[in-house]
């Protein structure tokens, strides 16, 4: 009883049952509505929405050049209000710039991705997709500087709803943008609660300048310096399995992919992506009191582990009954995915989250070598598209297994270097 006691008051444990709680209905919410779209958009649609998606997410981690990352870390509040400004003009310019290259180089595009001819006006609406992705992400971690986690978590249910809403609605109409015009109406949703939660916490222009966000992303330019780059290799090397199946094998296959893909990250947007946003504020503040962190990180990892090892156990045993029962029988090959990709889905939820304390401990060009080569070992899956797309999928797998293990290692490395500091 004394332990429950102690945990239930524990600030972490406070933050992120806030956020979970949240993530939980935003998450509920997107199954519902995708039992709903699942019947009435066809695999082939769902799979260009996969790529479209996947160059959208691409460009997103492009277009603020990470400096996200570095709002949680000023001690000062007009150093915070910069980032969030300059972040937002960085990501106008570059996506501005990528909607004239689309429009210029359209015909490319849909050839070099195999992308559905009849889908192709599609692709000018990415560089807005991107550019409202990557502008809440920026209100996101602002909201996380001041502790703001249930605006966060109030945030997440307004996404999921406009989107699923808006997705259903024009899916009934037989609106063939209507996949894309829900995310894009989710991410506005998104960004305007965002914006209410900021007043709310007092966010103010009246200090902020053009010298103020000059000197302030100069002040954090190791992050685009360092962590632009592997990271955009980083989520191509998660991405890049939509593009080889759409192009090696087919749009429906994709399609396939996509859900399996989508319902396996639920664990990780249901807990993990909640518990990065806590642990870089809570790391961040160990680190401003010098205190240790490796004990911290292999607790977290052990209860992560406890926490996913049945859902994983469940979709290998029973995955093509459960795509079935909730999808409907045209999903079954989703299940047959499912069961194969659930390990590699597993490691990144215990992983994943700790990789903060290399931003955290501004270890950045560890986790640039890492993110390079996870890039390289999985970009030699071009050399696997002779193979069925069932042993495709478990090379993947395997390549994701030991590139995670490593990770952890590498993570476990930086925080044991960093506790010795303080001795």
């Amino acid at each position: 009883m004394k332990l429950i006691n102690t945990i239930l008051k524990n600030r972490i444990f406070k933050n992120v049952a806030t956020l979970v709680t949240g993530t939980a209905i935003a998450q509920f919410l997107l199954i519902g509505f995708q039992v709903i779209v699942r019947r009435l958009y066809t695999p082939e649609e769902f799979g260009a929405f996969a790529v479209y998606m996947s160059i959208a997410g691409i460009l997103a981690i492009i277009s603020t050049l990470r400096y996200e990352f570095s709002i949680v870390l000023p001690k000062d509040k007009v150093t915070g209000n910069s980032l969030v400004i300059g972040g937002l003009l960085i990501s106008l310019l570059i996506n501005l710039l990528s909607l004239i290259f689309i429009i210029c180089f359209c015909g490319f595009l849909v050839e070099a991705l195999n992308f559905p001819i009849e889908f192709k006006h599609w692709l000018y609406f990415i560089p807005a997709s991107a550019f409202l992705f990557s502008a809440y992400q920026l209100i996101n971690f602002w909201l996380t500087r001041n502790g703001a986690f249930k605006s966060i978590a109030l945030n997440k249910v307004v996404r999921r709803s406009s989107e699923g809403l808006t997705q259903s609605a024009l899916g009934v109409k037989t609106v063939s943008l209507g996949l894309v015009f829900g995310d894009l109406i989710g991410n506005i949703g998104h960004i305007l609660s965002g914006i209410r939660q900021m007043i709310k916490y007092n966010f103010s222009l009246r200090d902020i300048s053009t010298h103020s966000v000059k000197q302030s992303l100069l002040k954090y330019i190791n992050f685009p310096k360092y962590q632009a780059l592997p990271a955009i290799l980083n989520t191509t090397s998660m991405l890049l399995p939509v593009f080889l199946i759409n192009k090696f094998f087919d749009h429906d296959s994709a399609g396939y992919f996509d859900l399996s893909r989508q319902i396996l990250a639920i664990p990780i947007a249901f807990i993990t992506a909640s518990l990065t946003q806590v642990l870089l504020k809570e790391y961040s503040d160990k680190r401003n009191a010098k205190k240790p962190l490796t004990k911290n990180v292999i607790k977290t990892s052990l209860l992560l582990t406890l926490a996913i090892a049945p859902f994983a156990l469940v979709i290998m045993i029973w995955g093509k009954e459960i795509f079935s029962f909730i999808f409907s029988d045209t999903w079954l090959e989703s299940g047959k995915y499912s069961g194969i990709l659930v390990s590699a889905f597993a490691i990144q939820f215990v992983v994943s989250p700790l990789s903060i304390t290399f931003t955290v401990l501004e270890e950045l060009k560890y986790l640039a070598i890492w993110q390079f080569s996870f890039f390289i070992i999985v970009s030699s899956l071009f050399f696997f598209a002779h193979l069925d797309i069932y042993s495709f999928l478990k090379i993947y797998t395997g390549i994701v297994l030991v590139s995670y293990i490593v990770y952890y290692l590498l993570t476990l490395h930086i925080c044991k270097k960093y506790d010795k500091s303080l001795e």
